[in-house]
């Protein structure tokens, strides 16, 4: 079983190491490693060799880290399984904060140098009636997840004699029990806390892909307008459905309370489910790029242009971190990755974090408390 756990690992992981290994070319063309470039300076071969340049290099570095973390998965029971999958992205992570700052501070040296058009101005597009559009799916929607939340703390309750007096919390890729905790009803609610919590999450983020700051191409505002909308309604939907198959996982391992037995079909929905997520933001991440720069809408394109976007580079800390006092916007689009971040300037954005990672925290505790 050792094996399947190698498997699993690398179907789950090399959708997302194929992200972070392209991420420069998902970007919007607009920007060049968290720098500030017009269209034509994005499309010049110095700057195409260095994005190829960075995906091969990407690519070789996490191709190693995955085959020795699945070599490492081999011969190791749950919990080393466990330790070694931490490491595992925890060193994913460093290496690519590591690799944005390398070609961030390589972009900035190399930004002046650039070539630039005698007649290049910098334009700031404005679409004033882009936010009264159906930019997402209803938060209604997720009205659903409510309901299933609801039925399945009903129908666990209903039930709760039929619980054995110890439940299993935690399983390892075998399907074996790694931990479990006395029956009561804060473990077995367990679930629905964790689906509370989820749900409110993914309706902050699809409210946030409704209320983020707006970001047009000035060479072709247009159809930069409606590419922006679709790359919008199409993670709003993402978000929505994510949700609702995280809700259910969630539903079918607390039902599971009640037949213990049933572990490897736990294990099996429990990989399954995070593998159909993480699939679809791989094929929606390459396939809509980022604010839907990839969205063909028609053959015209601005690939060409020399106009150039308002330099805010001084806002973009390391290229990465937004920090923006005079911007009342508190979620912006992300110039290193695909989606969405905080404006960190603004005592909102800190006030949303802290809570999510306080709530995230508690939930972890909660059934060992």
């Amino acid at each position: 079983m050792q094996l399947l756990s190698a498997l699993i690992a690398i179907l789950m992981f090399l959708p997302l190491l194929a992200v972070l290994s392209f991420m420069p070319f998902l970007t919007r063309e607009t920007v060049s490693f968290g720098v500030s470039v017009s269209a034509a300076q994005y499309h010049s071969e110095l700057l195409r060799r260095m994005r190829k340049q960075y995906a091969a290099i990407s690519s070789a570095i996490y191709a190693v880290l995955l085959l020795t973390c699945s070599i490492g998965l081999l011969g190791l029971d749950g919990n080393g399984q466990n330790v070694v999958m931490s490491l595992f992205i925890g060193a994913a992570i460093a290496i690519s904060i590591t690799m944005n700052l390398i070609y961030y501070f390589r972009m900035r040296k190399l930004r002046p140098t650039l070539s630039l058009d005698p007649v290049q101005k910098s334009i700031l597009a404005v679409d004033t009636g882009f936010h009264r559009q159906k930019l997402t799916w209803s938060n209604g929607w997720f009205l659903i997840h409510v309901a299933i939340i609801a039925i399945s703390a009903v129908f666990v309750l209903a039930n709760y004699n039929r619980i054995p007096d110890q439940v299993a919390m935690r399983f390892d890729f075998d399907g074996n029990v790694l931990s479990s905790a006395a029956k009561s009803y804060r473990t077995v609610l367990f679930p629905n806390i964790m689906q509370a919590i989820m749900t409110a999450i993914f309706f902050l983020v699809n409210w946030s892909i409704q209320k983020s700051k707006q970001q047009l191409q000035a060479g072709n505002p247009e159809q930069s307008a409606l590419q922006n909308a679709a790359f919008r309604r199409r993670w709003s939907a993402f978000t929505v459905l994510s949700g609702l198959a995280m809700v259910l996982m969630f539903s079918f391992t607390q039902l599971n309370m009640l037949n213990p037995q049933n572990t490897q079909i736990v294990m099996l929905l429990s990989i399954l489910m995070p593998l159909f997520i993480v699939l679809s933001a791989f094929i929606l991440s390459f396939v809509t790029g980022q604010g839907g720069s990839r969205i063909k809408l028609s053959e015209h394109s601005d690939a060409g242009s020399h106009a150039a976007p308002p330099n805010d580079d001084r806002y973009w800390k390391l290229g990465a971190i937004y920090f923006n006092p005079q911007d009342p916007s508190i979620f912006v689009e992300k110039r290193m990755g695909i989606g969405w971040t905080l404006n960190f300037a603004r005592p909102a954005g800190w006030i949303i974090l802290i809570g999510i990672l306080a709530v995230i925290l508690l939930a972890s505790f909660l059934p060992f408390i």
